[in-house]
């Protein structure tokens, strides 16, 4: 499997996906805390007030600013992951590489974890790159963030990103196209992130969950519903990672 991870990490480094996507993260962290602190400045020059007209825009807290910055993290950064990672297994499957790697001694677990492990990593480091912008900024233009806090709502965060990448790599798996491969994974996943804002009792034993934790623990409020979320998110992980091999190992993937 280690072949196989070297592999998937010279492809993402040829791929330029190691500089485009913490790049993408880092424009994503750097622009909440500058809007949300600039934004009285821009409606006056471009509100189109009348003249003398006063809009004052209380100033937030540091807290809510990065609590807002992974509210974009999972909007436009859930496109990014889902663009970067959903030709992982479908793309080789239609150009005949994955037939050519799996005639060799290779077992169907190495080569799937092997993309799923690569996909954790740049998903993990395009995260921490896409915080620690903000949490710069946040420090310049408000008030310090308790590490406590930043790490709780991490922790919590890369879990979401943990199912997101497993998710986006079991609809590669059974999907032939990587269109198809998005647009599946996109949709669940919002459904997903909806009703566990809409639902919030009965989806606290789902993955959404996550996300209202994430934003909690940054918040430093009462963790409602942690551990159904986490249980049933490696639950489901789980289940994923092992239905996508053993999907590999039939003999019509290749064929497909």
């Amino acid at each position: 499997m280690s072949v196989l991870l070297k592999k998937e990490m010279l492809e993402m480094t040829r791929s330029y996906k190691w500089i485009w996507m913490p790049m993408v993260f880092i424009a994503l962290g750097i622009m909440q805390p500058l809007t949300s602190y600039y934004l009285p400045d821009i409606l006056e020059e471009f509100g189109g007030l009348p003249e003398g007209a006063v809009f004052d825009i209380p100033l937030p807290g540091s807290e809510q600013v990065f609590a807002e910055t992974l509210g974009q993290f999972s909007q436009i950064g859930l496109f990014v992951v889902v663009l970067a990672l959903m030709g992982s297994l479908a793309g080789e499957r239609s150009s005949g590489t994955a037939v050519m790697i799996l005639a060799k001694p290779v077992s169907h677990a190495s080569y799937f974890l092997a993309k799923w492990i690569a996909g954790i990593l740049i998903t993990t480091v395009s995260y921490l790159a896409g915080a620690a912008a903000a949490l710069y900024y946040i420090y310049l233009l408000f008030d310090p963030i308790h590490i406590q806090q930043i790490l709780l709502s991490s922790l919590f965060y890369m879990m979401w990103l943990l199912f997101t990448v497993t998710l986006v790599l079991f609809f590669s798996t059974f999907l032939k196209r990587s269109a198809a491969v998005a647009g599946a994974s996109l949709v669940l996943l919002i459904i997903i992130a909806l009703a566990s804002s809409i639902f919030v009792e009965p989806m606290m034993w789902t993955p959404g969950h996550l996300l209202e934790l994430s934003s909690l623990a940054i918040q430093d409020e009462t963790l409602t519903g942690l551990w159904k979320s986490v249980i049933s998110t490696i639950v489901v992980c789980t289940l994923l990672v092992s239905g996508s091999i053993g999907y590999l190992k039939r003999r019509e993937w290749v064929q497909g």
